[in-house]
């Protein structure tokens, strides 16, 4: 087998050619077999009617009286005659003058038979008849010669024939397997000489709309995909380099300068700021391995009945004050969606530190069912979003001009994480102007209840 296997033709082309080839000669084969087989049978078949009709006109020509010599066939080279009475032949055709009764056989009955009067098979059939002087045996026989001479001449031409078949038929499978595989061809030739820095480039599509144009759309598709996400990951990198680098560089300059003044230092307010970063720091790190975990193993949602009311209130007890600020959960009421209780807990919390880090003094909380949806939305009483901004904010790294101030310490990761994990719960979240002056963050999610 492995023998068999070294010897089979690599190339798709040699082997599509092939197997064709191999068919198409089974299938020649088989119909000229059947050809060959049905031409004998139909000319055998007319020789034996010949036969019948001959043996009948003899037969009747002697039932009326007619001489047996009369009825001899003469000058016949492929057939004969004989009129047997008892077991004496009384009358035959030249060609078997003297012989006795050639065949003895039922009234009706075809056979084939070889030597005798004719050189080769001949068919011969027997009919019996009641003459004026008695019963008597009508013998005729016909020779197989040009059924034999006509089957040769067929199965030379096939064998002739076939090959010159075989080969056009290998040689346009040849032709149409090869054009179909050049365009394969240069898909693979392109795809081969993509490389990181060349992701912007596409493989060719041919004319048409069989597989291969398929197959070309798909793989532009799939690099299209590709190059996209390759310039997510590059900007993500440097988005998060840069966003590192900041409270890095802080608590470097703050311990620095410390060092150099340190008998004038305040180590105790150092050690607030060198704080203060760290826990910035930390809050991007996680950020940065949840989206980490989140681009490599995609959506991991495993629904589970999730209140929505205990969520916010839970978060609401655990979040650290801000000074100056207060927050009203009046409305908070009761909402049950389906999804994973971590992945909504860091929604709700990061929409909090969003409203508290940006508000003046005041934020409202609220959730409630409506409409076969459970929606949750944070108030604050800040300086609110640019309508421009609206589209873009939920986007990884991107924050308003008021965010990037230092004090507030967001890296712009947070609402991009609200926005993918609430599209995963089959949800949506918007942002607008809020009743208190600055901006409301809505999140609607599916009611469990009309589950």
């Amino acid at each position: 087998m492995s023998r068999l296997r070294r010897l089979a033709p690599t190339s798709m082309r040699a082997r599509a050619t092939l197997a064709a080839t191999v068919l198409f000669a089974v299938a020649l084969t088989i119909a000229a077999a059947a050809l060959v087989a049905v031409l004998r049978s139909t000319m055998t078949d007319n020789v034996d009617t010949t036969l019948a009709l001959r043996a009948t006109d003899i037969a009747g020509l002697l039932a009326v009286g007619a001489d047996p010599a009369s009825v001899a066939i003469v000058d016949e080279e492929d057939s004969f005659v004989q009129v047997v009475v008892g077991d004496e032949v009384v009358a035959s055709s030249v060609n078997v003058a003297g012989e006795g009764p050639i065949v003895d056989l039922l009234p009706g009955e075809v056979v084939t038979e070889r030597g005798g009067p004719l050189d080769g098979a001949f068919r011969v059939i027997e009919t019996r008849v009641e003459t004026p002087t008695g019963p008597a045996r009508v013998i005729v026989g016909n020779a197989l010669e040009d059924v034999v001479r006509t089957v040769e001449v067929t199965l030379l031409t096939l064998a002739l024939g076939m090959p010159v078949l075989l080969l056009l038929a290998g040689a346009m499978t040849w032709i149409v397997v090869g054009r179909s595989l050049r365009s394969v061809e240069a898909i693979r030739a392109e795809v081969a000489e993509i490389g990181a820095s060349g992701l912007h480039r596409r493989v060719p599509t041919p004319p048409g709309d069989d597989e291969i144009v398929r197959l070309a759309g798909t793989m532009n598709d799939m690099l299209d995909r590709i190059e996209s996400g390759t310039m997510r990951q590059r900007r993500f990198v440097s988005d998060a380099s840069h966003e590192l680098r900041t409270p890095i560089a802080t608590i470097r300059h703050e311990l620095e300068v410390a060092l150099a003044h340190s008998a004038d230092t305040d180590w105790a307010l150092i050690a607030g700021e060198v704080l203060d970063e760290d826990l910035r720091m930390q809050r991007l790190v996680d950020d940065l391995l949840w989206l980490a975990r989140h681009d490599s193993e995609g959506p991991r949602l495993r629904a589970t009945l999730v209140d929505l009311d205990e969520v916010v209130l839970l978060q609401l007890r655990r979040q650290p004050p801000r000074p100056g600020v207060s927050i009203d959960a009046k409305g908070v009421s009761a909402g049950q969606v389906r999804g994973r209780a971590d992945d909504l807990t860091r929604v709700v919390q990061n929409l909090l530190d969003n409203a508290i880090r940006h508000a003046s003094g005041h934020v409202v909380v609220g959730v409630r069912s409506e409409g076969g949806a459970v929606q949750f939305h944070v108030d604050d009483d800040g300086p609110g979003v640019d309508p421009e901004l609206r589209a873009s904010i939920f986007e990884r790294f991107t924050r308003s001009d008021e965010a990037r101030d230092r004090d507030h310490g967001g890296a712009g990761l947070g609402l991009s994480i609200v926005a993918e994990i609430v599209d995963e719960h089959g949800g949506a979240v918007t942002v607008g102007e809020s009743p208190l002056g600055g901006a409301r963050f809505t999140v609607d999610l599916p009611d469990a209840r009309r589950d």
